[in-house]
């Protein structure tokens, strides 16, 4: 509509869209949960620095009409509402959750989450049933008429996008098949490599074959192929979400193999990577010597928490791109910019520590980088990338 009633060209239209999303997630959302659950307002310098890392990163994502990122602004614009006190809000944040998963139906993991957000306000009785209510009806307000189409054109009851073609295999499941057989994939227009990026996985294509099938028929197929070689799957999905976080490229469409300045977008990534592990670990070392209660209380950062990560923690088995943990990075992102001091941490710091550290990080970044290039050595011809 947008490109119809102006004459501008598809991309155009594109990156005005883009620019209203991206208004909409750094403006608005981040800054309003981040003064939510942390209550305060997030400085203005350190959202600067927010805005200028994602911008380093991600910036060309939204130039295009990709559904990720409408898709996670109206999921933490919902955990705001969600947060607030009222039924009209609850009403408001189950529109907004479910044009989420509308958009994107693998937040349907957000769910847990965010009810745990609903229950955890300690309402009475009555208002937490009432917030319920108007949760539901804004629920469905958005899912019933996706309901009502699946069942009257393609017969299917389910108030989700559809993602299979009739009588054929789930797309998760094919998803996790794909990510057995491959680390990691990127859309391409590279010339030579036209359009995938895809590396492979020796162990996950060997273990895969030896499958009835060559292939997995059902979800309790796959339960019992993780479940014999619980060590293999796990290193294998420990490898996805490292390569899921090795931003290559800050465009869903490469169009160099090694564009200009990859090599500092790596270093910068694995800097961060780092420096994200280790203000999680301090922060889950000061939640245990506190005890359970800071986790239990209202409005805990942990419900939100699992709204924002469980979708990527079921990202994890499929063909992993880095979009599909887009929540997470942001996430670590939002996390550096907005807690850590590292002037105070320099003053308190001994010379012998700053050295020990420098020493770490010098290999943490050299590990980081020696996982990447061992998965860039896996890169396979176009030909073997997954056919939908």
């Amino acid at each position: 509509l947008l490109c119809h009633f102006t004459g501008w060209s598809i991309l155009a239209g594109a990156r005005i869209l883009g620019a209203g999303w991206a208004a909409l997630l750094f403006g608005l959302a981040i800054p309003a949960l981040w003064a939510q659950l942390v209550s305060r307002p997030l400085p203005v310098l350190r959202w600067l620095a927010l805005l200028g890392l994602t911008f380093i990163f991600w910036r060309d994502y939204f130039n295009f009409t990709l559904s990720d990122i409408p898709a996670l602004t109206l999921l933490v614009l919902g955990l705001v509402a969600l947060g607030r006190p009222g039924w009209a809000w609850a009403g408001a944040a189950g529109l907004l959750l479910a044009a989420a998963i509308n958009i994107r139906p693998i937040y349907v993991a957000s769910v847990p989450g965010a009810l745990w957000v609903l229950v955890g306000t300690g309402l009475p009785a009555g208002r937490l049933l009432r917030r319920a209510a108007s949760l539901a009806v804004g629920v469905a307000l958005v899912l019933l008429p996706q309901w009502l189409i699946n069942r009257q054109h393609f017969q299917q009851n389910t108030p989700l996008v559809l993602a299979q073609l009739v009588g054929g295999r789930p797309l998760y499941l094919r998803q996790l098949a794909w990510g057995t057989r491959f680390q990691r994939y990127e859309t391409s227009l590279i010339p030579g490599l036209p359009r995938s990026l895809v590396y492979a996985d020796p162990a996950g294509q060997r273990a895969l074959a030896a499958e009835p099938g060559g292939d997995f028929a059902s979800y309790g197929q796959f339960s019992r192929f993780a479940l014999r070689q619980p060590v293999a799957v796990g290193g294998r999905y420990l490898r996805h979400l490292f390569n899921g976080l090795d931003i290559l490229f800050p465009t869903p469409y490469p169009t160099r193999l090694h564009p200009p300045g990859q090599m500092a977008l790596r270093f910068l990534n694995y800097g961060l990577l780092g420096l994200g592990t280790w203000l999680v670990a301090a922060a889950l070392g000061r939640s245990r010597r506190s005890g359970l209660g800071g986790l239990l209380r209202p409005r805990s950062k942990t419900a939100v928490l699992l709204a924002l990560l469980l979708p990527c923690g079921l990202a994890l088995p499929t063909l992993i791109e880095s979009r599909f943990l887009l929540p997470l990075h942001l996430l670590l992102l939002t996390g550096i910019t907005g807690c850590w001091q590292p002037m105070a941490w320099w003053r308190l710091c001994s010379p012998l520590r700053r050295l020990l550290v420098l020493g770490l990080t010098l290999g943490w970044l050299w590990g980081c980088w020696q996982l990447s290039e061992a998965t860039a050595q896996q890169l396979r011809p176009p030909r073997e990338a997954p056919q939908e």
